[in-house]
């Protein structure tokens, strides 16, 4: 990863364990229809995480890695319609965090 890859991490909560795991297998069904535009469009990685280090809490995390600032805003619109209809399925709280890579180590 280059310095200055925009990064964008977003935590998705949701009301139990069962709204969390139909997101999931939504997203695997779903998938592979919006994948390749966005790669497309400049997105370099996307990983899914549940997170499991806070008791009581449903919460997925999802990592993204654009190539510029330009790939970001050409890929924001899949993501939005995404959004969209996640939310008028089942509620959820979304926290999204947006950087820039001043430091990447890896072993």
């Amino acid at each position: 990863m280059a310095d200055g890859t925009l990064m964008n991490f977003v935590t998705v909560d949701y009301m139990s364990e069962a709204d969390m795991e139909l997101a999931l297998v939504r997203w695997t069904d779903n998938r592979e229809r919006y994948l390749p535009e966005l790669t497309s469009r400049g997105m370099l990685r996307f990983t899914v995480l549940k997170i499991w280090n806070r008791q009581g809490i449903h919460r997925l995390g999802f990592w993204y890695e654009y190539r510029d600032p330009e790939a970001y805003a050409a890929c924001k619109e899949i993501w939005a319609e995404i959004e969209r209809r996640g939310t008028a399925r089942q509620p959820m709280k979304i926290v999204a965090n947006r950087g820039v890579v001043v430091e990447d180590t890896s072993a």
